[in-house]
Parts: C-alpha cells; structure tokens; sequence
C-alpha cells in the first residue's frame, strides 16, 4: 500500500536536522529516488515511510535552526 507524506512538513524536518535529500536517504537506507517522491508529495510505501520516521527520529534537531526557520507566526518587530 502507498502513502502519502506531507511533503512541507518533511522538508521542515529535513531542514531542522540541517539535512539535504540525500542525507535523508542515506539515514534511511532508502534511494534518492524514493525519498524525491516523498518530498515532491508523489506516493511511497509504507514500509519507506516507517524507514524515513525511523532515520529523522534517530537525528537530533539542531536547535538553533529551529529559531531561524520560518513558521506561520507573524514577524515579530525587535526596535
């Protein structure tokens, strides 16, 4: 059965470990092809998205990143 993951909210898991595509793939053991379907929103298995749970859970979050990327929220001004 195939899946479909959120491809914004990878690409933000992705960008808070300081990760590109392959180092994504790399971690999970998967292709570069598989993981350019997940974040392009195209279908992949559930098996490749359980390996791709696995690798970003395995990866620490770099913190400063998490206070540089953009959200939702509006801009604050500081002065």
């Amino acid at each position: 059965m195939s899946v479909i993951v959120h491809p914004g909210r990878l690409r933000q898991e992705m960008t808070r470990r300081g990760w590109a595509a392959t180092d994504l793939a790399h971690a999970a053991r998967l292709s570069q092809a598989t993981i350019s379907a997940a974040v392009n929103g195209r279908p992949i298995s559930q098996r490749s998205l359980g390996l791709i749970a696995m690798a970003l859970q395995r990866a620490p979050i770099i913190g400063v990143i998490d206070s540089l990327i953009m959200s939702d929220a509006p801009d604050i001004e500081l002065g």
